[in-house]
């Protein structure tokens, strides 16, 4: 019996390798900060703690740095342009409850971010981050205005890495509203900071993508691309999903290709109300590769998470 002897040795060595490989994956808190690594190569960090800027720009419960498999950061944090804006983020200029206007979140003003709960796990060569974070904004600092529930999924597939956010916001007092900037760019909601290089260069199922002032209805998914060229065939290349049909007053895509955040903007200038009973729910996710998948391919991965 050699043959069935090698297949069940083949079959064992594949299973301690994936155990192994699944073993890589890890979470390690440091201070104010929690990590997943691949070994000890590091994959992402959680902001956990208030994080300042001399006092300003007080923000927590975001995702910077992210890193490429070759351990290049790929996102910023208090950027000179746009000191607010941080790594990946989701969050609004407009927040009322009870009748008044709380904050602007989106600058981090009149806004804490309460990160009760942080919870980690690891599934065969996927990681996961749970979290409970309360929105505190208001005169009374006690009293939080919405809870959020998210759960952030790290899966290394062979040629790709993609994070997938889930994310569920619940209101804890009445007449919750969230709202975008007051023009007609309307921004807010699923943001990466993406660092651009020399440019960012954008494309989608039907090719290249051009940015403008206002939000691009180019689907469900763009691929952002720094410091393109065409001579190169392996680059970084981050996707940004979203699932357009699900989001309420989806605006389309605000894309910059220098210095400023990415942005799958919802719900536009006018705000939205989230009833006690109704929690709002949305997803998003990253897919970053070095120029591995094709168009269709990566359409084929949107479509396994979103439809």
């Amino acid at each position: 019996m050699p043959y069935l002897k090698n297949v069940c040795s083949l079959l064992l060595f594949s299973m301690a390798c994936f155990s192994c490989y699944a073993q890589q994956l890890h979470f390690e808190r440091e201070n104010d900060i929690i990590t997943l690594y691949d070994g000890t190569e590091p994959c992402f960090s959680y902001q956990i703690e208030t994080k300042t800027l001399k006092g300003k720009y007080g923000r927590a419960n975001y995702i910077h740095p992210l890193y490429d498999r070759n351990g290049v950061i790929l996102t910023e944090d208090f950027p000179k342009d746009h000191p607010h804006h941080r790594g990946i983020f989701w969050t609004w200029h407009q927040l009322f409850a009870r009748g008044e206007r709380m904050a602007d979140p989106w600058l981090c003003e009149g806004i804490t971010w309460d990160v009760d709960n942080v919870h980690t796990e690891i599934k065969e060569h996927s990681a996961i981050l749970h979290t409970v974070v309360y929105w505190m904004s208001g005169r009374d600092k006690d009293q939080p205005v919405i809870r959020e529930n998210g759960t952030i999924t790290y899966t290394r597939n062979g040629d790709y890495d993609l994070v997938d956010f889930d994310i569920t916001l619940t209101a804890l007092t009445n007449d919750v509203k969230i709202g975008g900037s007051e023009d007609e760019k309307g921004y807010s909601g699923f943001s990466p900071r993406i660092r651009p290089g020399e440019g960012l260069t954008f494309f989608n199922t039907q090719g290249e993508v051009s940015p403008k002032n206002t939000p691009v209805k180019a689907g469900g998914w763009i691929e952002a691309v720094p410091d393109y060229d065409t001579s190169k065939k392996e680059q970084v290349r981050i996707v940004m999903m979203c699932n357009p049909e699900t989001l309420p007053s989806f605006q389309g895509w605000i894309l910059r290709k220098d210095n400023s955040m990415q942005n799958a903007a919802f719900p536009g200038r006018t705000p939205i109300s989230i009833p006690k009973d109704q929690p709002l729910h949305f997803r998003n996710a990253l897919l970053i590769h070095s120029g591995t998948l094709t168009a269709p391919e990566v359409t084929d991965i949107y479509n396994s998470l979103f439809r």
